[in-house]
């Protein structure tokens, strides 16, 4: 299986970015900037963060313990 990498940009540098290349991207909505406002989504969001950091860490501690 190939890697994959993801590369945050803005949309101007984006039009820089030769057509063949943008005609493979997959966009990310910022869902935190969209909700940062509402208390619940913040609360799950950090929820999921830290889940998420310690799903990471214990797969990393699986690859290399």
């Amino acid at each position: 299986m190939a890697k994959e990498y993801y590369i945050r940009f803005s949309e101007e540098e984006y039009m820089d970015i030769p057509p063949a290349f943008r005609s493979r991207a997959t966009f990310v909505d910022n869902d935190y900037e969209s909700y940062k406002d509402d208390e619940r989504f913040k609360a799950l969001y950090k929820a999921y963060r830290k889940t998420k950091r310690q799903l990471e860490d214990y797969k990393f501690d699986l690859r290399n313990g």
